[in-house]
């Protein structure tokens, strides 16, 4: 029996601020993106802002399994974002997971 490849799985998240939370929000977000880049099964981490909504985030994160996404889910940095946008998000965050697809190469 031959194990199944570990694909990288790819996350894309995305909120949007309240107007009056964007100067303690932005400081939590950007102290997360540093912490989990440096997680050992990161393989990317990144968050832009919108160039049509600037209360508007994403976060493109790739983690080696969705095991190593609920590691991270865990993590001290992750859980304090997680309380930040609880305050000061607009709404829900979106997250999509996703992997990859040898038909679409």
């Amino acid at each position: 029996m031959s194990a199944k490849a570990i694909s990288p799985v790819t996350v894309v998240a995305s909120f949007r601020l309240l107007p009056d939370r964007v100067a303690e929000v932005l400081p939590v977000v950007a102290a997360c993106v540093t912490a989990s880049r440096k997680e050992a099964t990161n393989l990317s981490y990144t968050c832009r802002r919108d160039r049509d909504d600037p209360l508007h985030f994403v976060f493109v994160e790739q983690w080696r399994s969705v095991d190593a996404i609920r590691q991270h889910e865990e993590q001290p940095h992750f859980l304090a974002l997680k309380s930040a946008l609880e305050a000061g998000a607009d709404g829900t965050l979106a997250v999509t997971l996703l992997e990859d697809d040898d038909r679409l190469a």
